[in-house]
């Protein structure tokens, strides 16, 4: 019996197709060049082919509808047997009759198509991962954070590869760097300022996407995109606000989604003095108990906080599930908070005054206090009146006129009294 070892198969296949692919080599670079051409375009054309074909068949049998490898062979299989055939055509390129540049032109125009697609490709798999990956909110911080930075270099290794395809010295550009730089920084600085500030925005963790947050300048919305220039919020009356990421790194910001959705309700709410203080405590409990935007936990409670004017405030503090639910859960809160003290006869006061009128014989005096000593009548016009107009009568009141304080007909007797209590 002879038996043969696993390693020593395997090497044998390999020097076989080693065997094989070199003596096929050799008959075809025995052919014309023109038949060579031939032969390599044919074979890239259909490699190409089966790579179109078995990257369709993964995608429709073994891939999932979702997930991060179904977003890769999307992506990447069009640019893969696209690549292929360009491959067959960069090899065939040394074997074309010598004109001129030529050899160089194409070699240059087919490593720049491969390194576009690729770069594109690169790109839209980064923005698909993304799309696909903001269900969790641990994947909402991250992969933003990777798409922008990887984005950046993705453009930036391009721009450099094909400087390099085209053969173009850039030592120049890197003994001008500094001055190069100081133009594009006044350039851009815009531009700049938002990309670290959006950066800075992703590492502090100041917001992510889906959270509710309110800006320095009034707006509140729920923040729905984040790029490399700029953050964009949607508000309640679904109205999208762009704001630069340079000045959300440099205003206040508050985060209602942070560190939990969940936010917590004051509601003050005034009662009469006298009212049955637990009575108003077991509604106010059981109004949130009732209302189904409010969490059972943490658990609802109650505190009185001033003796006001008019009334005892008591506040209701409560919970609710997402911030956005604010407005709906207080509106509803107070609704039925004003049924419940209807019902228990709590009565909710208002800012008021009491004025009392007294009325005393025939005569009206307004009462004031003098002091004596600085508020005797200047002189003796003050008490008997005086001649105004020149005729040589008194032309104030005498002694049994009427008192315009109290006889407003004349008859010498007084209408009503009014008396000023302070």
């Amino acid at each position: 019996m002879v038996s043969v070892s696993v390693p020593d198969s395997a090497a044998a296949v390999v020097s076989a197709l080693n065997l094989a692919s070199a003596t096929s080599v050799e008959r075809i670079t025995a052919l014309p060049d023109w038949a060579q051409i031939a032969v390599v375009l044919a074979l890239s054309l259909v490699a190409a082919k089966i790579i179109e074909v078995v990257g369709r068949y993964l995608l429709e049998r073994w891939l999932s509808s979702e997930g991060y490898e179904r977003v890769f062979f999307e992506e990447t299989h069009t640019t893969l047997y696209v690549t292929v055939f360009l491959a067959g055509v960069y090899v065939v390129v040394p074997l074309l009759p010598e004109v001129g540049d030529i050899e160089f032109y194409i070699s240059a125009i087919v490593l720049s198509l491969i390194v576009v697609l690729w770069a594109h490709a690169v790109i839209r798999v980064v923005n698909r991962a993304v799309s696909v990956s903001r269900d969790t909110p641990t994947d909402r911080q991250i992969t933003p954070v990777f798409k922008i930075t990887l984005d950046f270099f993705v453009v930036l290794a391009s721009f450099f590869l094909l400087l390099s395809v085209w053969n173009v010295n850039i030592t120049p550009l890197l003994a001008s760097a500094g001055i190069l730089g100081i133009i594009i920084g006044i350039a851009a600085q815009d531009s700049i300022g938002n990309f670290f500030g959006g950066i800075s925005l992703y590492l502090d963790k100041t917001y992510k996407i889906g959270d509710m947050i309110q800006l320095e300048s009034g707006e509140r919305g729920t923040v729905v995109d984040m790029s490399i220039r700029s953050t964009t919020i949607l508000t309640r009356d679904n109205v999208a606000v762009t704001v630069p990421n340079a000045e959300m790194n440099s205003t206040q910001v508050v985060n209602e989604s942070a560190p939990a959705r969940r936010r917590r309700i004051r509601l003050d709410v005034g009662v009469a003095y006298g009212s049955d203080l637990d009575t108003v405590e077991e509604a106010l409990l059981e109004c949130a108990d009732d209302e189904e935007l409010v969490l059972e936990k943490p658990n609802p409670v109650v505190r009185f906080r001033d003796f006001d004017d008019s009334a005892i405030t008591a506040q209701l503090q409560c919970y609710i599930g997402r911030p956005s639910r604010w407005g709906r859960a207080r509106h509803r809160l107070i609704k039925h908070i004003n049924e419940k003290f209807r019902e228990e006869e709590v009565k909710i006061p208002f800012p008021q005054r009491e004025l009392t009128f007294f009325e005393e014989g025939n005569t009206v005096r307004l009462e004031h206090s003098y002091d004596d000593e600085t508020e005797e009548p200047a002189d003796e016009n003050d008490k008997r009146g005086k001649d105004t107009d020149g005729d040589g009568e008194d032309d104030g009141r005498e002694d049994g006129d009427s008192d315009i304080d109290g006889d407003r007909d004349g008859d010498g007797d007084s209408d009503d009294e009014v008396e000023e209590t302070r």
